[in-house]
Parts: structure tokens; sequence; C-alpha cells
């Protein structure tokens, strides 16, 4: 399992895209395993996070099964 660093861009349900460092933009799916809940990604936009997670196969997006918060403050733009 990878872990992946970046900016939350945007929260659609369980899905959400990540900037990373590198200035990519990677799509992410909420892991039913994870131990946060859907809900609790749209507050996360804007923040910086480390994202536990792994390829979906045959998807382009990766499956996240965990999430840790590496701000204290959102990030206004």
């Amino acid at each position: 399992m990878q872990s992946i660093t970046g900016t939350i861009l945007l929260v659609q349900e369980s899905r959400f895209r990540l900037l990373t460092g590198q200035g990519r933009a990677e799509t992410f799916l909420l892991s039913h395993a994870a131990p946060i809940e859907p809900q609790d990604l749209t507050p996360l936009a804007g923040r910086r996070v480390r994202v536990r997670c792994e390829r979906a196969p045959g998807l382009l997006a990766f499956v996240a099964r965990d999430l840790q918060l590496l701000d204290e403050e959102a990030i206004t733009a």
C-alpha cells in the first residue's frame, strides 16, 4: 500500500480529487473499510492530507483506505 500527500481539490459523495506536491491531480474512491464516512470528506476540501491507498483494479482511480489530516487550518484561496 502506498501513501500520497496533497491537497483535496473537490469532493463528490465518496470520491475526491487530490492535487499532489508534483502538481498531478489524482482521483480517489473512499473504501467502505476506511475509518471515515463519505460525509466526512466535504469539510476536508482545501485541506492538506496524506492518503493511504492502492490502485483500483480496472480503474484510473485509487482506493483510499485511510486519510490523515496534515494541516491545522483550511487553505483559503
